[in-house]
């Protein structure tokens, strides 16, 4: 028990820890809104007893400055995948229908060869964990942003405008579910500001291949404290997400800016954009074998913050949390 509460809990995340109070506002956000579905009987497990709960206390490693591992058998890490490439590599896409992927268009094109990957040579896995992933489709075809010249380099318009949609062979998204897309507007600042909403990083980095990786910047919800730490160049290169509402959306800010290749991107994917809005996210099949709410990962995170112990299970820890940080109480995990 720890000596700063009664209960054995630790003191508020938000005065002793304001990075990591920064994620566990982010989850909570999240799960706030989840409907509370039973978990599939099928859920995926690191032995045949195992709880998504214990699964989190000996896996990764615990959320530190800011990162997090997160699940990626769980919703919505489940709707990011890896694009590979030809076994030369790979970059981070995103499910944004059953069918279709978002990704960078500078991902499909190979400098070393100076040509465009052909559908063939690409390969897409989704909810990837180490060495299992709980889906896959061969690639039907893709079209990059209209405009984008890879023979141009790092230009401001290849920069503002760097996007591709890939087809998918197989609707693999009704398995993993997808997310839509959000474009940061001053309402968005304002509701990041009064904690309503929080922005990440997530993805597969480069020097961490077999995870998703969480980045949440450093920021805590204190006056004056900010940059406790800095992101790596790999984390730079991570899509940007919103968790708010319950749901997490791609800030489309960082694939395209402006309302001529936002409304392009639209056509390409069949969204209907509202203000800055595009698509809805979808949620992963009812029986399928993702999870339908990232309580390994919340839980990975309240035992990294001293909130779940041996007298204490996550049910307990989450409704305390969000006590802690004046969020209303909130239905079961």
């Amino acid at each position: 028990m720890f000596r700063d509460q009664p209960d054995g809990r630790r003191p508020a995340p938000a005065t002793r820890h304001p990075a990591l109070a920064v994620v566990g506002l982010a989850l909570l956000l999240l799960l706030q809104a989840c409907a509370p579905r039973p978990e599939p009987p099928a859920a995926p497990s690191p032995t045949r007893d195992e709880t998504p709960s214990a699964a989190a206390t000996r896996a990764d490693p615990t959320p530190l400055d800011g990162r997090v591992i997160a699940d990626a058998q769980e919703y919505p890490w489940s709707a990011l995948g890896r694009v590979n490439l030809a076994g030369q590599g790979f970059c981070t896409g995103v499910l944004i229908a059953p069918q279709l992927v978002l990704t960078q268009a500078q991902c499909l094109y190979s400098k070393r060869e100076g040509r465009w990957w052909q559908p063939q040579e690409l390969h897409f896995i989704a909810a990837y964990q180490r060495d299992r992933f709980l889906a896959d489709s061969k690639i039907a075809g893709f079209t990059p942003a209209p405009g984008y010249t890879p023979a141009a380099g790092a230009n401001l318009a290849n920069l503002t405008n760097n996007w591709a949609i890939l087809k998918l062979a197989e609707p693999i998204g009704l398995k993993t579910g997808w997310l839509g897309l959000q474009w940061r507007d001053p309402g968005l600042d304002a509701r990041e500001a009064r904690g309503e909403a929080v922005t990440l990083r997530a993805g597969y980095r480069f020097d961490w291949p077999h995870a998703v990786s969480l980045y949440f910047g450093c920021k805590g919800r204190e006056a004056g404290v900010t940059d406790l730490c800095q992101a790596t160049p790999s984390e730079r290169g991570l899509p940007p997400f919103v968790m708010a509402d319950g749901e997490m959306r791609v800030l489309a800010d960082f694939f395209v800016r402006g309302a001529a290749q936002g409304s392009a991107l639209a056509r390409q994917a069949a969204m209907t954009r509202r203000g800055n809005l595009l698509g809805d996210p979808g949620q992963p099949a009812d029986r399928g074998p993702v999870r339908a709410v990232p309580t390994a990962s919340a839980t990975t995170l309240l035992l990294a913050l001293g909130y779940v112990n041996a007298s204490r299970d996550v049910q307990a820890a989450a409704a305390d949390y969000a006590a802690d940080l004046g969020l209303p109480p909130r239905r079961p995990l």
